[in-house]
């Protein structure tokens, strides 16, 4: 979940490397580089990514956490993103646990299941769906 943040930052790094080794060439570039400061700026700009992208994966870890967002009914973890699934069959997340496909259910009226005694207005007894009245 976390490694985009980790290859933002590492882009940041590689190319605030790559502009401070540019600038003992001669061209545009190398001033622009040597007069703007711009490898500090390129670093900075991969910092505030990675952190943008680290605080997003972490409000949708804790959302997760409590239920808000879809988990897998085989191991409990977090799902991805949904996705085209192959053949044209609509969407499906997969687990980044165990790796398993769910399809995604559109038409769901409600994110998670109500226990019966919950949704029921009576106050007796809750009977039993077979049973007659």
């Amino acid at each position: 979940m976390y490694l985009p943040a980790g290859l933002a930052l590492a882009a940041g790094t590689v190319a605030a490397a790559a502009l401070k080794a540019v600038q003992p060439a001669q061209g545009d570039l190398a001033i622009l580089s040597l007069y703007s400061n711009l490898p500090a700026w390129a670093f900075a700009g991969g910092i505030v990514l990675a952190l943008a992208i680290a605080a997003i994966q972490t409000v949708r870890l804790r959302l997760w956490d409590r239920g808000a967002l879809p988990g897998c009914y085989v191991c409990g973890c977090l799902l991805a993103p949904p996705r085209a699934a192959r053949r044209g069959l609509g969407m499906a997340r997969r687990c980044l646990g165990c790796g398993k496909l769910h399809g995604v259910n559109h038409h769901r009226l409600m994110p998670r299941v109500v226990p019966l005694a919950v949704a029921v207005k009576e106050t007796g007894p809750v009977r039993s769906v077979r049973s007659s009245p």
